[in-house]
């Protein structure tokens, strides 16, 4: 299943400033796109959008600009840091429509007095945002739940995705409060939740079952059409690492129907935050099945083994097929790859065993072309005509 990240935070100290980040030692240092990447691309998140960082607030331009100038091929978009409060928000807000990726703003809430939002300058600046096909992402305490339903209430038509499930407290309880809290801003269509962030507010011990209660609640006011999924990163490694809350996450939903997780993990980010999935590049191969294997090639590959597929996917591949042809005895594949270095997750392939004992199989029963490379096993093809 791969995942679209809605909620990488980037720490880059060498460049801006993060008035917060004193008071969080654990993870006052560089946490760069390298880094998290090498991490998220072997846990299936294939794009992520960037989260503003707070940084301080004469920064806030240059930290998009920053993040969407081709720091990373896998990043996405961005949401970009922002003053609803202020009188020149406008002029901030045009100058951001113009960065090509950014998808929508965030002004950090849950640290600020309740106030903040609720005067009618704010709301009628959120306005602003429906017209350039801009989101509102809401971050606020679970007790401030009624104030940013009030506040996605003045702006019917703005697009609100409220970050870390409302930021429930579940280290210290105070779940009913917080679910009522949950179900009133969901009956709003025009808020949706990010399952993000909640590692954070549980005991540093925390298990499945503690968290479960408030993703399956979540889910359940919202539906499966108004959840994402975010990381949280690097907040998460307070508590949990990247790994294990990708893994948190699938459990928690891993009854759910293939497509209700597609929903969660990648389909309505898509959606929501106006984000192009990335362009698959197609490929077609040619080889040759002696005619004596040809039953044999078919009965293995009614029944491939479960590690190999995982390994394809593994490897950034989808929509792989092979024909065969005969009396000729061809077999033509073609799959597509969607990955951002496919020499590498070739070679990942190459190395994998159970790939490895499944080649030693079908090889002896297939007939590479003369014309093939040295390099090559399956002959390469051009593609001379394509039609979506």
């Amino acid at each position: 299943m791969r995942i679209v990240d809605t909620h990488l935070h980037l720490v880059y100290l060498d460049k801006f400033t993060y008035p917060w980040l004193g008071g969080a030692p654990a993870i006052n240092r560089q946490w760069d796109a390298p880094a998290y990447f090498a991490e998220a691309e072997a846990l299936g998140i294939e794009t992520a959008l960037h989260m503003e960082v707070d940084v301080a607030e004469g920064e806030m331009e240059d930290e998009s600009r920053f993040v969407l100038d081709h720091l990373h091929p896998r990043i996405g978009g961005a949401i970009a840091a922002a003053r609803p409060e202020h009188v020149d928000f406008p002029a901030h807000l045009e100058r951001l429509a113009q960065l090509k990726g950014v998808k929508g703003i965030r002004r950090i809430l849950h640290t600020q007095p309740d106030e903040l939002s609720q005067g009618e300058l704010f709301a009628a600046n959120l306005r602003r945002l429906t017209p350039l096909g801009l989101t509102f992402d809401l971050c606020v305490l679970a007790r401030q739940l009624p104030i940013g339903r009030q506040l996605a209430a003045k702006c019917p038509d703005v697009q609100f995705v409220l970050d870390h499930c409302g930021v429930p407290d579940i280290a210290g309880g105070g779940y009913e409060s917080w679910a009522e809290g949950i179900s009133r801003i969901a009956e709003l269509p025009n808020v949706a939740a990010k399952i993000s962030g909640i590692t954070a507010y549980a005991k540093p011990d925390w298990s499945l079952d503690d968290i479960r209660p408030y993703v399956e609640h979540v889910i359940d006011r919202f539906s499966w059409d108004r959840v994402v999924w975010g990381s949280d990163h690097p907040v998460v490694t307070l508590n949990a690492d990247l790994t294990r809350w990708v893994a948190a996450t699938k459990a928690i939903v891993s009854g759910a129907s293939e497509d209700e997780q597609a929903k969660l993990f990648h389909r309505n980010a898509e959606r929501i935050y106006r984000l192009q999935p990335k362009a698959a590049k197609r490929y077609g191969s040619i080889l040759g099945l002696k005619p004596e294997a040809i039953a044999d090639y078919k009965r293995v590959h009614a029944a491939v083994w479960p590690k190999v597929l995982e390994q394809i996917k593994a490897s950034h591949i989808s929509n792989y097929s092979i024909y065969l042809r005969e009396p000729e005895n061809l077999l033509f594949a073609y799959f597509e790859y969607s990955g951002s270095d496919y020499a590498a997750d070739m070679a990942a392939m190459a190395a994998d065993p159970n790939t490895q004992e499944w080649w030693k199989l079908c090889m002896p029963m297939q007939a590479p072309l003369a014309s093939k490379t040295e390099a090559e096993w399956w002959a390469g093809m051009e593609e001379v005509f394509h039609l979506d």
